[in-house]
């Protein structure tokens, strides 16, 4: 079976988005590092966030498996964000569904 590139772009999009938040994140932690106020439950979260998008757009872009994993459960978790996130989850999850982007991550033993 021959993969349709294509198909993967917006995918591929989507994860150079992640890894651009994630950079934004890691610049906006950077700024404030001399804050005492650090430390902060906001600033851990933005941390964990911040490290979770980066590591999910690199996994995308890399193709591995766990980088899908990591996608689909981003759009699980943005289906909260509503309308807005519910909206773009839900898409995003169909056209995953639809063009079969799974197979673009190594599953199915199939040879990229």
């Amino acid at each position: 079976m021959i993969l349709d590139y294509e198909k993967f772009k917006p995918i591929k999009t989507f994860g150079i988005v992640l890894i651009t938040i994630g950079i934004a994140g890691c610049l906006t932690i950077l700024t404030k590092w001399e804050d005492p106020e650090i430390f902060t439950s906001a600033w851990v979260f933005i941390a964990l966030m911040t490290m979770w998008h980066l590591v999910t757009g690199i996994g995308i872009l890399v193709r591995k498996k766990w980088g899908f994993y990591l996608l689909k459960l981003y759009l699980y978790v943005l289906y909260l964000g509503i309308p807005i996130g519910t909206l773009l989850a839900k898409r995003i999850l169909r056209y995953i569904k639809e063009n079969e982007i799974e197979l673009f991550f190594g599953g199915r033993g199939l040879e990229l």
